[in-house]
């Protein structure tokens, strides 16, 4: 089995309706034929939460939506990883590629740790990146088929 690691904006446009919800639906359900084993830091399970809930607050989703799309969420299968080493390798990374915070290089420090593909829905984070750290894919390049 082989591993991948998503970022929160790829398992949050298989739920809410985002310009790359139908690349993150097919790309998602392509992964878990093919069993590709699911990582992320903990950090996800937070950031899937609060976004289901700005949704509702922010008037985007009902709150039965909200619920349902939280569930959603936190059904996904994906293996979490948080250790002190990989907090301060996210802050590394965040700092080398002079990124504003350490959120999204906590994504990279664990693709790192497993030497795997990271996807990401945040074409900013890519861009970013891509140059220096060559297992970085942005979603929006994943060709959708009909």
């Amino acid at each position: 089995m082989s591993n991948v690691v998503l970022d929160s904006g790829v398992f949050i446009a298989s739920v809410f309706p985002e310009t790359l919800t139908p690349q993150a639906k097919q790309f998602i359900k392509q992964l878990q034929t093919n069993n590709v084993i699911l990582h992320a830091p903990a950090l996800l399970r937070y950031e899937v939460v609060a976004v289901s809930r700005k949704a509702v607050y922010q008037g985007r989703v009902t709150a039965e939506e909200g619920l349902r799309a939280r569930e959603r969420l936190l059904s996904y299968p994906v293996t979490l990883h948080f250790d002190d080493n990989l907090l301060k390798r996210g802050y590394e990374l965040a700092t080398e590629y002079n990124r504003p915070t350490a959120y999204d290089s906590q994504y990279l420090a664990v693709a790192e740790q497993l030497s795997c593909d990271f996807w990401t829905a945040d074409e900013r984070m890519f861009n970013a990146v891509r140059l220096r750290f060559s297992s970085i894919r942005w979603l929006g390049n994943f060709k959708v088929e009909a």
